[in-house]
């Protein structure tokens, strides 16, 4: 009889510690992502419409350019960086939807981002426009921001998602889901975000401005970069996202370790300043979650 009992007793407690790996309450978690859903195209030919007074340069007849063509922005070379993190908190056993998980991701990217303009001189000596360009990267300006040495861009973004069992295999848990999201992001160097950096607002003399743009320490040069990260995770952009999900916990334990894959659908530009970049594609969190 007391055999039956052990045995009986045993038996419980391994029915406890099963379910135990499956059937969390509430839990959060901690993880690292690749975000693969945010891209940018190449553009070399963005104009800017500074306030400048052309007349000054005496360029011949066979030189002659708009004001709005003078000076462009220039984007390239885009480029994921390592730090991209986030964490989780979700609770499971709700009626009808299963869990409902709120998460969030901070990321980094850089890019190769210049001012190119006209340089009178060069045109004049070779009786054709020459185009020369400025650095706008952290590393060119000695500028510091989290170990990127481009063009900074940075992005936050929440997810509110609503959850399904898919696949139960007592250790592992597969879910699906879908839900909105809400994104952060600094701006895009963009002709817009020049114009408001140098903060312009009387007609200057070109080569003036080109000189300053390009002088060791350029305070101008330094501005334009800065208004970037002083603009960063500024007006948000709604979405949505389609979830993939694998959480494995040991029975009894409270630690486990999970796999996120999501699709993300902005709504909207990031940008309506800046031409080609995206926010469609995947993102994949790895991480360690601590569940009751």
């Amino acid at each position: 009889m007391k055999k039956i009992h052990i045995i009986a007793a045993a038996a419980a407690l391994f029915t406890v510690f099963a379910t135990s790996s499956v059937y969390a309450i509430a839990g959060l978690g901690f993880h690292w992502g690749f975000d693969l859903s945010m891209s940018m195209d190449n553009v070399h030919d963005e104009k800017i419409n500074l306030p400048i007074d052309l007349s000054i340069l005496n360029l011949p007849p066979a030189l002659d350019i708009e004001a709005d063509d003078f000076f462009r922005v220039s984007r390239a070379n885009w480029r994921r960086s390592v730090l991209n993190f986030g964490g989780k908190v979700f609770i499971d056993f709700l009626p009808v939807i299963d869990a409902l998980e709120l998460s969030c991701n901070f990321g980094l990217w850089e890019y190769d981002g210049s001012l190119n303009y006209i340089d009178p001189t060069k045109s004049l000596d070779a009786g054709e426009l020459v185009r020369e360009s400025v650095p706008l990267t952290l590393g060119d300006l000695n500028l510091k921001y989290s170990g990127l040495s481009g063009t900074p861009y940075a992005k936050l973004h929440f997810d509110a998602t609503v959850k399904k069992q898919l696949l139960n295999l007592w250790l592992v848990k597969f879910t699906g889901g879908a839900g909105l999201s809400m994104h952060f992001a600094t701006p895009l160097l963009s002709n817009r975000l020049v114009e408001d950096a140098l903060g312009l607002t009387e007609s200057i003399d070109p080569q003036a401005l080109i000189n300053a743009l390009i002088a060791p320490g350029s305070e101008e040069s330094r501005a334009i970069v800065q208004k970037i990260i002083d603009e960063a995770l500024g007006k948000p952009v709604l979405g949505a996202h389609l979830l993939l999900s694998a959480r494995a916990k040991l029975p009894a334990i409270p630690l486990g370790v999970y796999i996120d894959g999501k699709f993300m659908l902005p709504f909207n530009s990031f940008d309506k300043d800046a031409k080609g970049v995206s926010g469609f594609g995947f993102l994949v969190n790895t991480g360690l979650s601590l569940s009751i």
